[in-house]
This record gives C-alpha cells, sequence and structure tokens, in this order.
C-alpha cells in the first residue's frame, strides 16, 4: 500500500522561507555559501520515467449476477429437468410442479367468466342478446307504456261515442243484471215449493210409520189365532208395509229434487252481474267526467317507478360489467398460477443449486441460476485506501491458484458503505474482469482466491524527482531547489502523482535539471 507523506523541511530554509520571500532569498544565498563551507548538498537530476500509484486488496472470484428460482406456491415436484452444472438459456423450461389444483381453477374461472360474460355481453350468446339486453328493453317498455297511460290522463278529452258505448255498456249491464236476479228469484220459488214437498213427505212418512206400528203391534198377535180377526190384520199389515215403503220413497225423492234445485241456483252469475253492473257505471263516470287527481297521481308514481327500474337495471348493468372484468382478471390469474407450475430459467446462466428432487414438496428457493460468462471479483481493501478506489479504476489481479498469470479489469462497483470483515473495516468494491485477459472462463470457478492491485494513478513519460527534494510551501503548493551555477535557487513547480519514492513534475521543471534532495553533513 502506498501512501503519501510528509516531507522532511531544512530548518535552515523553513526559517528563511517564514522571514518572506526579498529576505528568504538574501538568506538563501548566504545558507548556501555557509552550507557550502561546512557541509555537502546531495542533489539528483530531473529524469522521465513511470509512476504507479495503487491499493492492494483480496478478492474472490463471485458470479456476475445470481438469480434465485421458486414457484409462486409450494407444491409436489414432478419434474427436476436440470442438474448443477447445466447451462441453461433464458426461456428453457427447469422444473414442473404438481398442476391439478391450479388447473382446476383455471376450468372454475372460465366457468365463472362465460357467465359473467352472457349476463352483459351479447357477442357470448348464441342469440346475440344479452341478459342485461333484455333487462334494459323490458325497463323501457314498462317505462313507455307507464308514460303513455299518465300522458293519456293528462291529455284527457271527452269523447262521445266513448260515452255513448259506456251507456250501451251500462244498459246492457243493467239488463243482465236484472235477468241474473229474477232467475235467482225464480230458484227460490222452486227452492221453496221443493221444501214444502219434503215436509209433506216427512209428514206422510210420519202418519205411515204410525199406521205400520199400529198394525204390528205385538198385543194384536192374538187376532191371528182368530179365523174372523186374522185375514182383516193380514190385509191391514200388508197395507201399512206399502204405504210405509211409499212414504220412504216419495221422502227420498222429495230430498232428492230439493237438493238438484238448491244446487242448480247459480248465486255467483248475480254476483259477476253486479260487478260487471258497477265497473260500467264506473266506465260511464269516466268517459264523461275524465281521470281523477288520485288516477293521474297514481299514473304518476308508475311513470317515477319505471324510470327508476330502468335506471336499476342500467346500474347493474354496468355492475354486471365490473363483474365481467373482475371474471376475465381471475382466469388471467388462474391461467399465470397453471404458468407459474412451470419453473423457467428468467437469464442466460448456470445452475449452482437444486435444493429438491422429484417427489418432494418445493417451497422457497428451488433453483439457483448464476451469470459466470463475464467474471467478476469481490474485492476488499483496507479503508485507508478509500482514496485510492473509484469507478473504472484499473485493477490488475493474480490468483493464488495461477501466480503466473496476470489479469486485468476495471472497479464498476465501490459499496458507499464500508464493511467490517473479520473485525477490520474495509471497503468493498466489485472488479470486472477484460474478456481479453484470459481464454477460459471457466477456468476461474466460483471462489476462486486473488491478491488485486487497484491502480489509483499511471504517468508514463513524465518528468520525476526523488520526493526528497520537494519543499511543500502550503497545503498541495510544492517548490524545489534548482542548481544554477553551482548554487541551489528556489522555483515553484506543479506536482502529479506522488509514490514513496519519485513525484511527477508537470510544470515548473526540465529533464536534465539538478535539484537538491538533502545535505549530508561533514562536521
Amino acid at each position: 500500500m502506498l501512501r503519501k507523506r510528509g516531507f522532511w523541511i531544512v530548518t535552515l530554509i523553513l526559517a528563511a522561507l517564514i522571514a518572506g520571500a526579498s529576505y528568504f532569498y538574501y538568506t538563501s544565498s548566504v545558507a548556501a555559501e555557509t552550507v557550502a563551507e561546512e557541509d555537502e548538498v546531495q542533489t539528483s537530476v530531473a529524469r522521465l520515467g513511470e509512476i504507479v500509484v495503487s491499493a492492494t486488496g483480496a478478492g474472490t472470484v463471485i458470479a456476475a449476477s445470481e438469480v434465485e428460482l421458486s414457484f409462486a406456491s409450494s407444491g409436489q415436484l414432478t419434474e427436476l429437468l436440470v442438474q448443477i452444472g447445466d447451462e441453461v438459456k433464458a426461456g428453457d423450461v427447469l422444473a414442473r410442479i404438481d398442476d391439478t389444483d391450479a388447473q382446476q381453477s383455471l376450468v372454475n374461472a372460465q366457468l365463472q367468466l362465460a357467465q359473467a360474460a352472457m349476463q352483459t355481453d351479447a357477442s357470448a350468446t348464441q342469440t346475440g342478446v344479452s341478459f342485461d339486453d333484455i333487462s334494459v328493453e323490458e325497463a323501457q317498455i314498462n317505462l313507455e307504456l307507464a308514460q303513455a297511460d299518465l300522458d293519456d290522463l293528462l291529455n284527457w278529452e271527452a269523447d262521445p261515442d266513448e260515452i255513448a258505448l259506456a251507456e250501451a255498456n251500462l244498459a246492457a249491464a243493467e239488463a243482465s243484471y236484472n235477468a241474473a236476479r229474477g232467475q235467482e228469484a225464480a230458484s227460490s220459488t222452486n227452492i221453496s215449493v221443493e221444501a214444502i214437498s219434503v215436509d209433506q213427505a216427512e209428514r206422510n212418512l210420519a202418519d205411515a210409520q204410525a199406521a205400520y206400528d199400529t198394525a204390528y203391534d205385538p198385543g194384536r198377535d192374538w187376532e191371528l189365532n182368530d179365523s174372523r180377526h186374522a185375514d182383516a190384520l193380514e190385509a191391514e199389515r200388508e197395507r201399512a208395509d206399502a204405504a210405509l215403503l211409499q212414504a220412504q220413497e216419495s221422502l227420498q225423492i222429495a230430498n232428492l229434487n230439493y237438493s238438484a234445485t238448491v244446487s242448480s241456483v247459480n248465486h255467483s252469475s248475480s254476483t259477476s252481474a253486479q260487478s260487471n253492473l258497477l265497473s260500467a257505471q264506473q266506465a260511464l263516470v269516466t268517459a264523461q267526467t275524465g281521470p281523477t287527481e288520485e288516477e293521474i297521481e297514481a299514473a304518476q308514481m308508475s311513470v317515477r317507478q319505471a324510470e327508476l327500474a330502468l335506471q336499476q337495471v342500467k346500474l347493474n348493468q354496468e355492475a354486471n360489467v365490473l363483474s365481467l372484468e373482475q371474471a376475465q382478471l381471475t382466469v388471467e390469474s388462474a391461467e399465470e398460477a397453471v404458468e407459474q407450475t412451470t419453473l423457467l430459467a428468467p437469464v442466460d446462466g448456470t445452475v449452482t443449486a437444486v435444493n429438491y428432487s422429484v417427489g418432494e414438496s418445493a417451497s422457497g428457493t428451488v433453483i439457483v441460476l448464476a451469470d459466470l460468462e463475464q467474471p467478476v471479483l469481490e474485492v476488499y481493501l483496507d479503508e485507508t485506501d478509500m482514496t485510492m478506489v473509484g469507478l473504472g479504476y484499473e485493477v490488475e489481479v493474480v490468483f493464488d491458484a495461477l501466480p503466473e498469470e496476470t489479469f486485468t479489469g476495471q472497479v464498476v462497483l465501490i459499496d458507499p458503505q464500508l464493511v467490517n470483515e473479520s473485525g477490520i473495516t474495509a471497503v468493498r468494491a466489485l472488479v470486472e474482469l477484460n474478456a481479453d485477459s484470459f481464454a477460459k472462463p471457466q477456468t476461474l470457478p466460483v471462489g476462486l482466491n486473488a491478491t488485486v492491485e487497484v491502480i489509483g494513478g499511471r504517468t508514463e513519460n513524465a518528468v520525476l524527482v526523488p520526493v526528497e527534494a520537494l519543499r511543500e510551501i502550503s497545503t498541495g503548493q510544492y517548490a524545489v531547489f534548482v542548481m544554477e551555477n553551482g548554487e541551489p535557487k528556489m522555483r515553484l513547480v506543479t506536482v502529479g502523482l506522488m509514490d514513496f519514492t519519485y513525484a511527477e513534475i508537470t510544470s515548473g521543471l526540465e529533464v536534465g535539471e539538478e535539484v537538491t534532495t538533502g545535505i549530508v553533513q561533514t562536521q
């Protein structure tokens, strides 16, 4: 490691500089004569040469870039198509996981998309009409009908023909109602007659039953043993049997006739006729007087409801469009999930790690790809050499395993933060090797160690003097003592690069001129 150091200054010359320029030249001449008498002045001749300022660090080959590849979700590894060391191209299939669930999700998403499309996209249906189209058209028709009804009420005018028709309808309804009432009255009379017949049949049955009971009275059985009365009793009993049977049958017939008469009466016809009569009366009133305020308000309300219904349908249509877009996004997401069951190489590279085998549940990093085409070194230098490192600086590299070869490169990155390695604070930088400095990149495996020389500055064919010849007048300003006619004369110079031994003079001194470098005491 090379660094700038302070230079020793002859006490006598420093005192002369501090005293002032004119006094300095005076005293320097005197000092030179005194030195000439007592001490020997060392000198050196300015010459052409090369200076290289550098900082040394340790480096390790790393991948230019490294990509850790994983599946979007965990799953059973079904295919593994690469192994460590394989070189792959961008887009190559590296591995696959079980895609059963992802495929099922895609099918479901596609079905939902088809349903959403039928709701709002006419092109998605065989009929060329969507459900939303039908709903909107129905709502518009309902609104038009409601508006037409309202317009009719608001623009109503009496129509003589309508009034005449209403009057005729009313007369017909009244006639129908009266006929129905007359029929009901006749039916009521018939029911009364049949009821009387039933009553008469019931009385006849009672009489026949009494005669029967008398004829079959057990107390008269003795008459059967008396020839004088036996024939008469038997004849009486026969008559009682016949009369009772006839009375029973007559009652049944009377009941049937009554029931038939009652069931034949149609009360609904009069009710219907009355309803028709009321409707005809109302129609006549309407034809004569027009709509009421309540009817107009009801029609206005119907129009408003139809308008709201149409707006609601249109809002539903907008919502269905959003649902369709959401369904499309869901399908895209499901398709992406299916694609993500296949692991593709995003870039060209070399497989440096495979973390799972077929049949295992893969989660996290499955494969690591590295770019080994362009060797890169990770370099660490002492923090005191921080000023010696810059982007684009030239670098010379000697690998521990290849000590006879020197590789070249450039600094491509400097970590803005100092790092601590093994308790030592260091500058971290990345160096990219020049492709023409080696023939086979594969001979530089990752992890290969090297000594790295970062060239902080280089100059060739420069005017050089020993650093002992420099006299620092102020920060960044230097002078030298040039021997003229055997005497040292101070001259301001511009200094370029410096190492421990030599300094580059960019102006103020020519090649071949002799400068002082110090004093050798002889006493």
